[in-house]
């Protein structure tokens, strides 16, 4: 089965479960999958309530004035997760697209799960620069 039909399927499964019972990880496929589908609300679900308005605005521009290094899609949206530490609220994903790897910082929402809050994320990506 190929990687992107499994993970559509995934996304649909999850679907049927209530999002605050997802795991980091398959939140993650959901909203990656969304992406690469061109389901922007899908994509969007995968941040806090927050975040949503501020990915929303970065996409538009981005797409405005064609920022592909700047895209909140290029930035996020890897076809692998290759590791997940839990601790407590927050979970970091180690993902992969190719040779390209990034860490993902989510944060656990009461009543909605698992969810990129991007100041938190943000924060984490500029402290992981200065070695902390």
């Amino acid at each position: 089965m190929n990687r992107w039909l499994a993970r559509a399927l995934c996304t649909s499964a999850l679907t049927l479960v209530a999002c605050d019972k997802a795991g980091p990880t398959n939140v993650y496929y959901g909203m990656a999958t969304a992406a690469e589908f061109g389901d922007t609300e899908g994509f969007l679900k995968g941040f806090t309530k927050e975040s949503k308005q501020l990915i929303q605005a970065q996409l538009s521009l981005s797409e405005a004035y064609g920022l592909k290094t700047e895209n909140p899609l290029s930035m996020l949206v890897f076809s692998t997760v290759e590791k997940v530490e839990e601790d407590g609220e927050t979970a970091i994903l180690d993902v992969s697209r190719g040779n390209t790897k990034r860490k993902i910082k989510m944060v656990k929402v009461p009543d909605e799960g698992w969810r990129i809050d991007v100041k938190v994320l943000g924060d984490y990506w500029a402290d992981l620069k200065k070695g902390k």
